[in-house]
């Protein structure tokens, strides 16, 4: 009579093949289930521009949002009542400023919101037609941001410890014209971006926007780079970059030979246990 192990060997060795398979093709991070936030242009599916990032501030958390910084280099923030703005965006939590520079003549406002329901919230391109704006033009914009701190920071040498490179964002081109004559009678450049925890564990969606009056004909390309800057500049304030990791097969592959033996007896052991009862009569002979 067969035992237990002899009878179900090989479904219980396919089952352990599948786990070394998810193993080894999964990253540290997936392993120690580490949460993984990601900023990308779009709300409702990943893009391939999404850059992985760990979070400097408790975006749910209303005193963690005023203690984000009034002045950043040159610019200096002035709070709005957010109110109104929240109901009208469906928001839980909400920090909207008005940043100035002694430079330039026009403010540039600045947006933090939250919302718990993700089919409550109103992103830009359904919030600014409602408020009676016209989208002139939608793209994705790349940021670039300097001197950015890797989120494995304090090990890593000088040179490799910060980021230089290019955030996606998304733009918006807005204009109101008047009802009379049908004139344009403001035009706005938005810049915006998501921060996306995973979509099976949390419903919580947090935008970062950053909006400006741009003139009413004409390029805009002026007041875009001024935009693109300033959000460059929060953006350390806010997050450290995460580096893309390899995983685990690559690991220990290009590792040391102690890696390339562990990948040898984790594949060996279920297939010793798939082809047990081979096994066992050979020994047998």
């Amino acid at each position: 009579m067969k035992s237990f192990f002899e009878e179900y060997c090989r479904i219980i060795g396919l089952l352990l093949f599948a786990f070394v398979i998810i193993l080894l093709f999964s990253t540290p991070s997936m392993i120690i289930a580490k949460s993984i936030t990601t900023i990308g242009t779009e709300l409702s599916h990943a893009s391939v521009s999404e850059t992985p990032v760990r979070t400097l501030l408790d975006f749910g958390n209303n005193e963690h949002m005023r203690a984000f910084p009034i002045q950043i280099g040159d610019w200096k923030g002035s709070d709005y009542n957010t109110t109104r703005v929240a109901e009208r965006l469906g928001a839980d939590v909400l920090l909207m400023r008005a940043y100035s520079h002694p430079k330039l003549y026009q403010p540039i406002f600045f947006l933090i919101v939250q919302s718990n329901n993700r089919s409550s919230f109103h992103p830009p391109p359904v919030c600014y037609p409602a408020l009676g704006y016209t989208i002139e033009g939608e793209a994705t914009e790349e940021m670039l941001v300097q001197n950015m701190s890797w989120a494995e920071g304090p090990w890593m040498s000088e040179r490799d410890a910060s980021f230089t490179g290019t955030i996606s964002v998304k733009k918006l081109i807005v204009v109101k014209e008047s009802k009379e004559d049908g004139k344009v009678t403001e035009r706005r450049v938005v810049l915006y971006f998501y921060v996306k925890e995973n979509p099976f564990t949390s419903n919580t969606v947090t935008m970062i926007r950053v909006s400006a009056l741009a003139p009413l004909d004409g390029s805009y390309d002026g007041i875009l780079n001024i935009t693109k800057e300033f959000m460059a500049d929060t953006f350390p304030s806010m997050f450290e970059i995460q580096r893309e990791e390899s995983v685990l097969f690559i690991l220990l592959g290009s590792g040391s030979v102690i890696g390339k033996v562990a990948i040898v007896l984790l594949f060996l052991v279920p297939l010793a246990i798939i082809f047990y009862p081979q096994i066992k009569r050979l020994r047998k002979v």
